[in-house]
């Protein structure tokens, strides 16, 4: 069989937002507000370089239903380069972008081909003779919960290469992301493709290494809990065999470490060493980066409020925005369960609070921010908060109640 190659991508989520950033200094917003396309140019660059066959996405191309022209004109430019190089571009919609959605659209490139709402083959021919099945859907609405992997059809034993685009979620994994177009490895097995490019879950994994079943991850971390390299799989399928590459291409790496303070006790030791970790992650890009605080029983109190009242968070901060390869700190904690914590039985004003915060709901929240987001002023001048944001609020709350009430001078 000749070889085929070609790039797996999906969830470039292209103009995400980024809302719960806004606070950053503007020249750090202004990077982060292009990096999904920083992303996706490099992506695009090395699909050229390589000189691949075809390059794919698994849906949610877009971050919002009403895509803007912007992001559209921007991913336009990247299909012509690709066009320019002669690979093909071959496309599925997800629940971010999906096709049901009146928008106002700009023609794509002819090397773009976008697959319909329901599930269809298309054929790539090769400059070998052999022919490349890609079979794929693209959502018509934004909840699609049926099981479109039924809808497959299983390979032909033609000597030809099969190749499956499917946005969705395995089903019975718990995940962040909703269970759309579920599916199980066995289902996707039984089709005798030889890849199937996946879609819709932002953790790279590689789900099954016979055939490969992969999820590329998204491109670019949007928050702190999605840390971590990001970009694409270059792919090679030779006699049979396919070699996996991950390529990554991010423009901001999130990160996060923990630095035990078992061994320090003065300020200066603890801003030296957490400065030092800062450097480690300096790298070739800007970094997004939470640290995590543990073993804190020799640190005094006046340092414990330096931390708690983000003066040390600020020091570190200060300057790094006019870095090309900044190392932004955006969290500086103390471990949660260091201190005091809930203690069953114990009916305190300490343990009911904590107990209140841990078990906030949606309609919690909703009751206690209605007063801000209803002010005939305020509500002009903020965004509602985003599930990360309420999280980090938790978390930065619980760990000031365990500060305060377990070290006093």
């Amino acid at each position: 069989m000749n070889k085929v190659t070609f790039i797996h991508t999906a969830d470039l989520h292209l103009d995400s937002p980024f809302k719960g950033l806004k606070h950053l200094p503007e020249e750090l917003f202004q990077r982060v507000q292009n990096s999904t396309f920083a992303s996706f140019e490099r992506i695009v660059e090395h699909a050229v370089k390589r000189k691949v066959d075809f390059f794919v996405i698994s849906g949610d191309l877009y971050d919002e239903e009403d895509r803007s022209i912007r992001a559209q004109a921007r991913l336009k430019r990247q299909f012509q380069r690709l066009d320019e190089a002669g690979i093909a571009v071959y496309i599925i919609h997800g629940n971010h972008d999906y096709l049901g959605n009146y928008w106002s659209h700009l023609e794509m490139p002819d090397n773009v081909k976008v697959f319909g709402e329901e599930v269809e083959e298309v054929i790539h021919p090769t400059n070998g003779g052999r022919e490349v099945h890609l079979y794929g859907f693209s959502y018509d609405k934004r909840h699609v919960l049926e099981r479109k992997a039924a809808g497959y059809p299983p390979a032909r034993k033609d000597g030809d290469i099969h190749i499956g685009l499917l946005h969705g979620s395995e089903a019975g994994e718990t995940s962040a992301h909703e269970p759309y177009a579920p599916f199980t490895l066995k289902e996707l097995r039984e089709k005798n493709y030889h890849y199937w490019a996946l879609g819709h879950i932002h953790v790279r994994q590689e789900l099954s290494a016979s055939p490969p079943i992969v999820y590329p991850g998204n491109i670019q971390g949007r928050h702190r809990k999605e840390t971590g390299p990001k970009g694409c799989y270059s792919v090679t399928i030779e006699n049979e065999e396919a070699d996996l590459e991950f390529i990554e291409t991010q423009e901001i790496l999130w990160a996060k470490t923990s630095i035990s303070l078992k061994e320090e006790s003065k300020l200066s030791q603890v801003f030296e060493l957490c400065k030092s970790e800062m450097e480690r992650f300096r790298r070739g890009g800007g970094t997004f980066l939470e640290i995590e605080l543990t073993d804190i029983e020799k640190i005094g109190a006046d340092v414990l409020q330096k931390i708690q009242n983000g003066e040390i968070l600020e020091a570190f901060q200060d300057g790094e925005e006019y870095q090309e390869e900044f190392v932004w700190v955006h969290s500086l904690r103390i471990k949660e369960n260091t201190g005091v914590g809930y203690i069953e039985g114990q009916e305190t004003f300490l343990n009911e609070m904590i107990q209140n915060i841990q078990g906030w709901d949606e309609q919690s929240w909703d009751e206690a921010s209605s007063v801000l987001f209803l002010h005939p002023q305020a509500h002009r001048y903020i965004d509602l908060l985003q599930a990360e944001e309420k999280e980090e609020i938790k978390e930065a709350v619980l760990s000031m109640l365990q500060t305060s009430f377990s070290y006093k001078d």
